[in-house]
C-alpha cells in the first residue's frame, strides 16, 4: 500500500528509472505508466475504478483521502490490480 501511495511501485516510470526496461508506456498507450496514471486515468483500470465509485459515491482526488477516509475500499481496489499484467507494454 505504501508503494502505491508514494509512488513507488512496479509501475514501468520506476522500472525504466533504475534502467530494467527500455519503455515507460502504459499498456493502454494513452501515456506513461505511473502510479497515478493506474490509479486516476488508465482505461484498462475502468472497471475497477468503477467499483470503487460506487462503493463511495465518489472518487477523491488526493490519494491521501483514498487512504486516510476510504482505507477498506482503497485497500480491496489495489489488491484487484494485477501489476504483473499491467507491466506489459502493448
Amino acid at each position: 500500500m505504501t508503494a502505491v501511495l508514494t509512488g513507488h511501485g512496479m509501475t514501468n516510470t520506476n522500472l525504466q528509472r533504475f534502467h530494467l526496461i527500455e519503455e515507460a508506456t502504459c499498456s493502454c498507450e494513452d501515456e506513461y505508466q505511473s502510479m497515478d496514471h493506474l490509479l486516476f486515468h488508465c482505461p484498462n483500470l475502468s472497471a475497477q475504478r468503477e467499483v470503487i465509485q460506487q462503493q463511495i459515491g465518489t472518487w477523491p482526488v488526493r490519494k491521501e483521502d483514498l487512504a486516510s477516509k476510504y482505507q477498506k475500499e482503497f485497500t480491496a481496489f489495489v489488491k484487484v490490480i494485477d501489476f504483473d499484467d499491467i507491466q506489459q507494454t502493448a
